[in-house]
C-alpha cells in the first residue's frame, strides 16, 4: 500500500493487489469533499460559434427555439445565438412543452467473472435516500418535472417546474411586458426502461471504469448494488460513444430531449484510475440536431460533493440546455468564478454558480430536493439594467451585477 497525492483536495490510496484473483475497489482516506466538473473535453461539445455568426437553426427538430441577438456593451460586439423555446417577448406569451426522454442507466462496474459493483438509479436505496426510494422515481416526482411555487426575490414567478421558474425570472422584464402568465418553457417527461451497461474495470491500467471506496458515506447494507461508501467513475470517453449508440437503438429522435440518469456513479476525463481526472457529474451535447444530456443523481447530499446533492446536477445540465442547446452561444469572455478557473466564453448559465444552492423545495411525496442557482443571461453579456426578477443577475440573488470586465 501507498499513500499518494492526486489531486488537491484528495488524498488517495491505492491498492495495487487484492483478495484471490478479484480485482477490487480502490480505497480513498476520507477528506474535503471531490472537486466537481460538469462538461467533457472539448471533443464532446460543439465548437465555439465565432463572434458575429448567426447561431444554426437546430435543423430536421421540431423543438421550437429562437435566436438572439445582442450587442454587449463591455466590448461593443455583436453576439449571436439560440435558446429552447419561444421568444419571451412574444406578445402574447406561449408556452412550449419538450418531450423529454429520461433513460436510467444500470452501470455494472465488472471486475472479473466474480466481481462487479452496481450502480443503479432504478433500485432502491434506504440508505442514502430513506424508504423504499430511488433515484429514477424520486427524478420524476422532483420540481424539474413537477410544479412548486417558486418566490425569487419576493416574486412569485409561478406555480410551475424549476427550469421553467429560471427562465421566467431570467428573462422577466419581457415576460411581464408579454402578459406574463403564458409564457412557459415545459419539460414532458417520458420515462424509458432500464439501459444496463457493463463497465470493464480495474484498478491500474487503463480501464473504462474503476470503483472507489470513501468511508462513511450511505448506501444499501447487503449485496453489490448502490453499495454504501462507494462511487463508480467511468471515462467519459468510453461513455458518450455507449450514449449515442443507445440513442439510435430506443429509437429517438431529435423533437426531443434525451437525459440519461446515473446514480452514486460520476465520469473522468480520461484514465478512471488517476483520480485527478475526476470528476464530471454531467454534461449536455449534441449529434447533429440531436440534443441530449447526461446526469447523476447525488445521492450522499453535499457530503461527498460540497454543494452538490440529488437534483441539483439535472438543474444544472438542463438549464445549460436550454439556454445554449448546441453549446455554441458565444459570450464575452468570463471566469474566475464558479467551477472556471481560466476564462470561458459561452452561455453555460450553470458554470458560474456550481455547488450554490437554493433552499430546499419539498415536493408531496415528502422528499425535499436540490437545486442549483443559475445565471441570467444579461450576467453574461453585461446588459444595464438587468431584466431578470428583482432586478439580479442569477435567479436566488448571489449576482447583483454582471460578469464584469472581460476576463483575461
Amino acid at each position: 500500500m501507498k499513500t499518494c497525492k492526486l489531486a488537491l483536495t484528495v488524498c488517495a490510496f491505492a491498492i495495487t493487489t487484492a483478495f484471490a484473483q478479484d480485482d477490487q475497489p480502490i480505497p480513498v482516506a476520507p477528506g474535503t469533499p471531490l472537486s466537481q466538473k460538469f462538461h467533457g473535453p472539448a471533443s464532446l461539445q460543439s465548437a465555439a460559434a465565432p463572434q458575429n455568426a448567426a447561431a444554426p437553426p437546430i435543423t430536421g427538430s421540431t423543438i421550437p427555439s429562437f435566436n438572439y441577438s445582442v450587442i454587449s456593451p463591455v466590448d461593443g460586439k455583436t453576439y449571436n445565438g439560440t435558446i429552447i423555446g419561444v421568444n419571451p417577448a412574444t406578445k402574447p406569451g406561449k408556452t412550449t412543452v419538450v418531450p423529454t426522454i429520461l433513460v436510467p442507466v444500470k452501470l455494472n462496474f465488472k471486475y472479473s467473472a466474480t466481481t462487479s459493483f452496481i450502480f443503479d438509479p432504478t433500485a432502491a436505496d434506504a440508505g442514502c435516500l430513506g424508504g423504499s426510494n430511488n433515484a429514477f422515481s424520486l427524478t420524476q416526482l422532483s420540481p424539474i418535472f413537477n410544479d412548486t411555487n417558486f418566490v425569487l426575490g419576493g416574486v412569485n414567478v409561478g406555480n410551475t417546474q424549476y427550469l421553467d421558474a429560471f427562465e421566467r425570472a431570467n428573462f422577466w422584464t419581457d415576460v411581464i411586458a408579454a402578459g406574463g402568465a403564458n409564457y412557459h418553457t415545459l419539460l414532458g417527461v417520458a420515462p424509458m426502461p432500464t439501459q444496463t451497461v457493463t463497465i470493464t474495470s480495474a484498478n491500474s491500467g487503463t480501464p473504462n471504469g474503476t470503483v472507489y471506496s470513501f468511508t462513511g458515506l450511505c448506501g444499501t447494507n447487503t449485496g453489490n448494488i448502490n453499495a454504501p461508501g462507494l462511487l463508480g467513475v467511468m471515462n467519459i470517453n468510453a461513455w458518450d460513444p455507449i450514449a449515442r449508440s443507445l440513442i439510435t437503438k430506443l429509437g429517438i429522435t431529435p423533437n426531443s430531449f434525451v437525459l440519461f440518469l446515473f446514480y452514486n456513479a460520476v465520469m473522468s476525463s480520461g484514465n478512471p484510475t488517476n483520480l485527478s481526472n475526476c470528476c464530471i457529474l454531467g454534461y449536455h451535447s449534441a449529434v447533429g440536431s440531436q440534443t441530449y444530456g447526461n446526469s447523476e443523481f447525488e445521492g450522499r447530499n453535499q457530503t461527498l460533493f460540497s454543494g452538490t446533492a440529488d437534483t441539483s446536477i439535472l438543474s444544472h445540465e438542463i438549464g445549460e440546455w436550454m439556454d445554449d442547446p448546441l453549446v455554441n452561444n458565444p459570450t464575452p469572455a468570463w471566469g474566475h468564478i464558479g467551477q472556471v478557473s481560466g476564462c470561458q466564453g459561452n452561455l453555460e448559465v450553470g458554470d458560474p454558480l456550481s455547488g450554490t444552492l437554493l433552499p430546499a423545495v419539498k415536493m408531496p411525496n415528502g422528499f425535499s430536493y436540490h437545486l442549483q442557482e443559475l445565471a441570467f443571461f444579461d450576467w453574461f453579456y453585461r446588459i444595464t439594467p438587468s431584466t431578470g426578477v428583482h432586478g439580479w443577475y442569477s435567479d436566488e440573488g448571489t449576482f447583483t451585477t454582471g460578469a464584469g470586465a472581460v476576463c483575461q
